[in-house]
């Protein structure tokens, strides 16, 4: 009998991802039903000094939080709509400044455990957040489908996230239009933009 209504609420949870994607892809401009975005955060070292050794600007250009918001993210995203990005532990209070400037309520987060420690001042990090945001009605996984929050992968280059992520967000949204903001490289299915994006 459980088996059942799981394999029911699966159907039915199905069901309303295709037709909100459809919804989606019937908008006059292209808009998207999940964003992806990796910020290039900018931290501040407690001193120029002395602590620009450990700072993010040595390895890709960072930008203020202000510019960040600025981004004209509204006019990408539909009216229902997912967005999944990565924030640093320090970072964690902007990070949710900025998903809300950007139209979200923040839902929940997951946390990618690191095999090696990296910097930090009051602990040395081994993890960085995956905040989820919503926008309108997205209908969530079907009981039994959710993955952990806890993603146990390997370092890749600097700031490069595992690509198990992606996975996850077509796992949950195979039909939705995607974009990945900050994106490192092309994805099939997906719109992708960033300054470190290679040429077609």
């Amino acid at each position: 009998m459980f088996y059942d209504a799981a394999k029911t609420k699966k159907k039915l949870r199905a069901k309303r991802e295709r037709e909100l994607a459809k919804k989606i892809k019937k908008l006059p401009s292209e808009r998207y039903g999940v964003i992806y975005a990796d910020p290039e955060w900018r931290w501040e070292p407690w001193s120029r000094e002395t602590g620009m050794d450990r700072s993010a600007d040595n390895h890709y250009p960072t930008s203020p939080i202000e510019n960040i918001k600025a981004r004209d993210v509204p006019s990408i995203m539909a009216p229902d709509c997912m967005l999944f990005m990565w924030a640093t532990p320090p970072m964690l209070d902007q990070a949710i400044e900025v998903l809300k400037h950007w139209g979200f309520g923040y839902v929940t987060n997951a946390v990618w455990v690191k095999p090696s420690i990296g910097t930090g001042y009051w602990f040395r990090f081994r993890h960085e957040h995956l905040l989820l945001g919503k926008r309108g009605t997205v209908p969530c996984p079907a009981p039994g489908e959710q993955w952990e929050s806890v993603i146990e992968q390997p370092r890749g280059k600097h700031s490069e996230k595992p690509e198990l992520v992606a996975e996850l967000i077509e796992h949950y949204f195979p039909n939705l239009p995607k974009i990945e903001l900050n994106a490192r490289r092309r994805r099939e299915g997906w719109t992708s933009w960033g300054p470190d994006l290679p040429e077609e």
